[in-house]
């Protein structure tokens, strides 16, 4: 017979908020909490969240955004030199 043991993330116990873009979390000194959600609108959580499908984790990497009208392959693409024949 086998027997397997399933754990939800194993990996940390705390609250998807601590580390979610759309956060805003307060501690106390002794230990209180208050933790708010600003997807949309702001709105308080009363329990620590598990599972979310609009968390957004801050510690991603960003996506490497262009900035003007230079395509792609532009910056890559060799300059042209006229030269006149005579």
């Amino acid at each position: 017979m086998l027997t397997l043991n399933i754990l939800a993330n194993t990996k940390s116990r705390e609250a998807l908020c601590t580390s979610c873009v759309h956060a805003v979390a307060n501690k106390g000194f002794k230990g209180e909490q208050l933790t708010f959600c600003n997807y949309g609108e702001l709105r308080e959580l009363k329990f620590a969240v598990c599972e979310c499908t609009v968390y957004c984790d801050k510690n991603a990497p960003k996506p490497n955004k262009t900035i003007g009208f230079v395509t792609p392959g532009e910056a890559a693409r060799p300059k042209l030199t006229v030269i006149k024949i005579a």
